[in-house]
């Protein structure tokens, strides 16, 4: 890494989009099936379903640094995104 060039700009690596995507997906069925058998606890499944969402965004896209800005980075214009370090 150059002292130029910021952790933001790095391209991230196979492995770890890859389990990005699969956490996702795990994430993602865990919140079916706890919206289906805890009907009571919608919001707890809408959290999960975002998380898993934020985690498959993160690693198809490539976000660099945490999942949480994955999804809003989506609607932002690149000189606005924001990245956790």
């Amino acid at each position: 890494m150059h002292s130029s060039e910021s952790l933001a700009e790095l391209k991230p690596l196979f492995a770890g989009r890859a389990t990005r995507v699969l956490a996702g997906l795990a994430v993602l069925v865990s919140a079916t099936w706890f919206i289906e058998w805890r009907g009571a606890a919608i919001f707890g499944g809408l959290a999960l379903v975002l998380l898993g969402l934020s985690f498959l965004v993160g690693g198809l896209v490539g976000n660099p640094g945490c999942e949480v800005t994955s999804l809003p980075n989506l609607v932002l214009p690149s000189a606005k995104r924001v990245h956790c370090t």
